[in-house]
């Protein structure tokens, strides 16, 4: 048997496992929205789709898809018609349309053809008809729309856009708490596929990577044959507490791209990945910086509106080598967000030394305070020690809000690498919580977020 032919056997093989939804390499990667306007409007004093950095802004990140956001002015569509799918076409990427659904009406209308669904499945697919780079389609926080989206509706927009081009792809997106049991058996065989945005749910943040994996492999199992495409929120999350940093959109990413060469994923999207300069997002703020000194620290979270019960706890473990000399001591800076309204006895910080609490204090309103901490007397003898820095919860709390900062290490008779956090990448790898709504992360600032993050989707694209 020749080697093609063993490939291809292998090929149809895999495609019968069960529980897995399968994607020619190297999937779709690429990212949604982040739609860039022309710096001058034209003659008919519009300002239209800037075709040009759209177009060199992906090639730049190695994107085979850009998914293109129907929402402003009409012109976007004679603008996506006459100009974008040809460039696109010609610079080798695929094209998604994305439509707003009818709860986003407070904010967002997709034109010309709004809320009927019917038209745009017609229209987008008479326009692949001649396009065949336009690929396929999604309609935005679909799931929150099922009084709309019904089966029957459903069945009516497939059989719009299927007489006209049947290879056309309908897309929307869903996010993980909403493949409900009836969802599944309703929608899901009357779908090409679904975009899953990752959010860690149910806790809504962008800081903690850790439950992708599990999230992914379970979606794959109960939607076996379907094709899912992550994506990761490169733009902040309404309602979570921080932004994502380049750090956690890496994180994400490159397990994304794993799943797209296990078979468990189709691709990867970007959330307003900003990858032209002109992007507001590109650089963030001095004020984005939260750290004591340099660009990074711990943080430790509990989100407005978020229940936890007493013993939960999320923490940063790090080994500590000693060195030579009598006296051990580690001193940190420390800083949370308590208000003075705020009552005290419920979020705890802590500092363990090999597993036992030495030091602890209540969050209080205030900027950073230094403490230390001699354990002297508690390594005689030892020649490793185990550090971890950890916000504990004394007390269920229902709404209310901190994060608890740690910067600033300085270790006397010991060291270990990256006492001032400056380096994610150090510090993630040995991130823990019990119990879930509790959760830290190494806070590193990037001022050029946009050009520093692009090189890091560009190199994992690049082997996708």
């Amino acid at each position: 048997m020749t080697r093609l032919a063993l490939a291809t056997v292998l090929a149809v093989l895999l495609s019968m496992l069960p529980g897995v939804s399968h994607a020619a390499a190297p999937g779709v990667l690429g990212t949604v929205g982040n739609l860039i306007r022309e710096e001058q409007p034209r003659a008919d004093g519009v300002r239209h789709t800037d075709t040009k950095a759209i177009i060199a802004g992906l090639k730049a990140i190695n994107a085979n898809t850009y998914v293109y956001p129907m929402a402003g002015d009409d012109v976007q569509w004679t603008d996506l018609r006459d100009e974008f799918l040809p460039a696109a076409a010609a610079a080798g990427v695929d094209v998604w349309v994305l439509v707003y659904s009818p709860s986003q009406a407070g904010c967002c209308v997709s034109r010309p053809f709004r809320h009927d669904y019917v038209a745009w499945s017609r229209e987008i697919a008479t326009l692949a008809g001649s396009h065949p780079n336009l690929t396929g389609w999604t309609v935005d926080d679909y799931a929150y729309d099922l009084r709309a989206f019904t089966p029957a509706y459903l069945r009516q927009m497939r059989a719009a856009a299927e007489a006209i081009s049947p290879d056309l792809k309908f897309v929307p997106t869903v996010y993980y708490p909403q493949f409900t049991d009836a969802f599944v058996a309703e929608q899901i065989p009357l779908l090409d596929g679904v975009i899953f945005p990752f959010r860690d749910e149910p806790y809504r943040d962008t800081s903690w990577p850790w439950s992708l994996s599990y999230q992914v492999r379970q979606l794959a199992q109960r939607l076996p044959g379907t094709e899912i495409y992550l994506m990761p929120y490169a733009h902040p999350l309404s309602h979570a507490a921080q932004k994502p940093t380049v750090s956690y959109v890496e994180a994400v990413t490159r397990k994304g791209v794993e799943h797209v060469r296990s078979g468990e994923l189709a691709g990867v999207l970007q959330y307003k990945l900003p990858y032209h300069s002109r992007d507001l997002a590109w650089t963030r703020p001095a004020a984005d910086n939260l750290a004591r000194t340099g660009s990074g620290r711990l943080s430790f979270v509990v989100q407005q509106n978020t229940a936890t019960t007493a013993g939960m706890w999320c923490g940063a473990t790090r080994t500590a080598t000693l060195t030579s000399g009598t006296v051990k001591r580690i001193t940190f800076h420390h800083s949370d967000t308590r208000g003075p309204q705020d009552p005290a006895g419920h979020h705890v910080k802590q500092f363990l030394l090999n597993g036992t609490v030495v030091w602890e204090r209540d969050v209080t309103a205030g900027t950073w305070v230094r403490a230390t901490v001699d354990v002297t007397s508690r390594l005689a003898g030892a020649t490793s020690a185990t550090l971890q820095w950890r916000l504990y919860e004394r007390k269920a709390v229902t709404n209310y809000v901190v994060d608890a900062g740690v910067d600033d290490i300085t270790l006397t008779g010991m060291t270990m690498s990256d006492p001032g956090v400056e380096n994610a990448a150090v510090w993630t790898p040995n991130l823990a919580r019990r119990g879930g709504p509790v959760y830290c992360s190494a806070q590193v600032y990037h001022e050029n977020y946009g050009a520093d993050l692009g090189a890091l989707i560009a190199g994992l694209y690049a082997t996708g």
